[in-house]
């Protein structure tokens, strides 16, 4: 029989993955946006505007200062709306890199409305990845296609926890996962929303 960790609270239900195994689920997760907005990119722009696009990609050292910048700001994002949305302080966000997968995290400590950690979820994949490419395509910003699609691609894990809470409804509480990627949901709430 398997015990229930110590850091996990007797009134909360494990919706979590390991880091390394959401990693690799990404890969296929992150497939469908670059089919998707790359096609829509070639239909709407042609293919000549393909080549205008990878302009970044030749200055190396704009690019790692767009990538770094961008993953900071990405933890950054979802620290923002948690604590905004939320009504929580920045006090209860943690930042870090899980090291052994390599993967940048912002870490919420106390228990949110699912409502909210959705939103805060995908607010990066929103505000870095979908609206720059979306700009790109329908506005003729090219060289905002690829730092859009990669930060699209980016999200992949912030979509894989959303789609885990799918079954949760959107005032219940769940909270970050201490050690793996996903949530605690605890299905016994007040009438506030607050764990009992």
């Amino acid at each position: 029989m398997n015990q229930q960790s110590p850091a996990i609270p007797a009134n909360a239900r494990d919706v979590s993955m390991s880091m390394a195994r959401v990693n690799l689920l990404a890969i296929p997760v992150a497939i469908v946006p670059v089919l998707l907005l790359g096609s829509l990119f070639v239909l709407v722009n042609g293919w000549s505007a393909v080549s205008q696009t990878v302009a970044l990609f030749r200055k190396p050292v704009l690019l790692l200062a767009v990538l770094a910048g961008g993953v900071a700001l990405h933890e950054l994002l979802h620290a923002a709306a948690w604590a905004a949305y939320g009504q929580k302080p920045l006090t209860s966000i943690t930042f870090g890199i899980h090291w052994p997968t390599l993967t940048p995290y912002a870490h919420c400590t106390v228990p949110l409305q699912a409502d909210v950690y959705r939103l805060g979820a995908l607010t990066p994949a929103l505000l870095l990845g979908i609206i720059p490419s979306l700009l790109a395509i329908f506005a003729g910003i090219y060289w905002l296609f690829f730092p859009g699609l990669i930060f699209t691609i980016a999200a992949a894990g912030d979509f894989l926890v959303v789609w885990m809470l799918r079954g949760v409804r959107s005032t219940q509480m769940v909270q970050d996962h201490p050690d793996r990627a996903g949530c605690l949901v605890f299905d016994n709430t007040t009438s506030k929303g607050s764990p009992t």
